[in-house]
């Protein structure tokens, strides 16, 4: 048996940048940084960390059509270097001590770099059953693990979860330039029908810019939600379900793939509660199952859907799935790991499942789809909206106390009891108070909460959502997806 050497590098190169982008574009609502920034700058950064989401997916979705339209899969590696390049860059930069100003403008170069890279692997592999398959893998799969990642207290990144790893950039990088210089110049990427650029930029730059405006509104909301709040909830879940069923029509008139949007819009809603119970986390002492562990299990599980899905349609066995997560958090919650890990996997299969059975064949709708899980933020803000503690500083010199963010902690073994009043616990962080802060600082931990509340309200709602896309995905008529090669 030949093994086409080429044909491997290529899917390699699309798996990795699959991981890459999604480890770029992920941003979990927990962080623990040491700065000492006023209160304004720091919502200001936070708040550029999801708009920031937006603009790596539209970003993402323009490469993707720029390079169909263009047609050569060598400039489309070319953007995946690129990319990979700044993220590099970036990854030298933010090793030194910078401020909120410029961390947040490496944290958009960090997600436009990643909408190139997601964008240029799309239109490069696409056409390849197993460059397309491998990619899926690699960013579902990282998007799923990524959620998992321990928090600890950590230098300035422009990410909750660090920046991507060494080898991972490295290996990325000499994959892509691999496939650049041994690109076939007569194997061009296929042409895309009449409109389909012009309808995908339109819906993601609508859908992402209505999530994000959506879900500043949900976070504003009073915590735990009043009756207010639930209302505004179920009013901005209604108005995405909405604007994505005009989306899904515009895009069945111009190539009928739209069913691929519902999908992923059901696979970033059955995925809010297990990303909270991987919150609830970090308020539970004892030991937590390693993220490689939990990437390795979302690998596989994503593996096992998509193969599954190969030759016959599992929309229904993929939907029934995802709707059984939410449902579940009635019987465990995030204290049981087991029965987090066995959700983690039913999640993946459940995502290849349904993503594998209505896969288009256009790589723009591919692109689009597959951003969708990371723009998905009214959804996540719906999920991690009750269960909140604060991160603060307090200067021991001045005796003044500064609240810093909305974030997500767990107690460090290594801190010293501060004080114990109004049912509030602070700690002091007695590691190296001198190496991240000020000298007349130290870091103060106050949690509102021993154990989390639970929303129940909140997987009812996402198990409504999965279920409404399930019923609006099989009453279209148009199916889209591709032969095997």
């Amino acid at each position: 048996m030949t093994i086409d050497l080429r044909s491997w590098t290529g899917a390699l190169a699309a798996f990795l940048s699959g991981i890459l982008a999604a480890l770029a574009l992920t941003n979990p609502a927990r962080m623990r940084w040491p700065v000492t920034e006023p209160q304004s700058k720091i919502d200001q950064w936070i708040s550029s960390q999801s708009t920031s989401v937006v603009v790596g997916a539209i970003v993402a979705v323009g490469a993707c059509a720029y390079l169909q339209h263009r047609g050569s899969r060598r400039r489309a590696w070319a953007f995946v270097y690129s990319g990979v390049v700044v993220l590099i860059l970036i990854r030298f930069l933010v090793a030194e001590e910078v401020g909120l100003d410029l961390l947040s403008v490496l944290g958009f170069a960090k997600t436009i770099a990643a909408g190139l890279i997601l964008g240029g692997a799309v239109a490069a592999s696409w056409d390849s059953r197993l460059g397309r398959n491998l990619l899926i893998i690699g960013a579902v799969s990282t998007w799923l693990a990524a959620q998992s990642s321990t928090g600890d207290l950590m230098p300035v990144s422009t990410s909750s979860i660090g920046e991507p790893a060494w080898a991972l950039l490295l290996l990325t990088l000499i994959c892509a330039v691999a496939c650049a210089v041994t690109d076939d110049s007569e194997l061009r990427i296929s042409e895309s029908e009449p409109g389909v650029a012009a309808a995908a930029l339109a819906v993601v730059t609508g859908l992402a810019v209505t999530q994000r405006i959506l879900s500043s509104v949900v976070d504003r909301q009073e915590n735990p939600p009043t009756f207010s709040g639930w209302l505004v909830m179920v009013a901005s879940t209604v108005a995405v379900l909405t604007l994505t069923w005009f989306c899904v029509r515009r895009l069945d008139t111009t190539s009928g793939s739209g069913g691929f949007l519902w999908a992923a819009t059901a696979v970033g809603a059955a995925a809010t509660t297990v990303f909270a119970d991987l919150t609830d986390r970090f308020f539970l002492d004892g030991d937590r199952t390693s993220p490689l562990v939990i990437a390795a299990l979302a690998i596989i599980a994503v593996v096992f859907g998509l193969s599954r899905s190969r030759h016959r349609d599992r929309t229904i066995a993929g939907l029934a799935l995802l709707a059984a997560i939410p449902l579940s958090e009635w019987i465990f919650d995030g204290e049981h790991e087991l029965a987090l890990l066995l959700r983690i996997v039913a999640l993946g299969v459940g995502s290849g499942l349904l993503l594998g059975s209505v896969l288009p064949s256009n790589p723009v709708i591919g692109a689009l789809g597959l951003t969708v899980p990371f723009t998905a933020l009214v959804f996540m803000s719906i999920g991690q909206h009750e269960i909140e503690t604060a991160l603060v500083f307090m200067s021991i010199g001045q005796h003044e106390i500064e609240t810093v963010s909305s974030t997500y902690v767990k107690h460090d073994p290594s801190s010293t009891y501060l004080q114990d009043e109004s049912g509030l616990r602070a700690y002091v962080d007695a590691t190296e108070p001198d190496a991240a802060f000020r000298a007349d600082a130290a870091f103060v931990i106050v949690d509102a909460t021993e154990d989390p509340p639970r929303s129940d309200g909140a997987a009812l709602l996402m198990c409504v959502v999965v279920v409404a896309t399930g019923i609006a995905l099989r009453r279209r008529s148009p199916v889209d997806t591709p032969s095997p090669d």
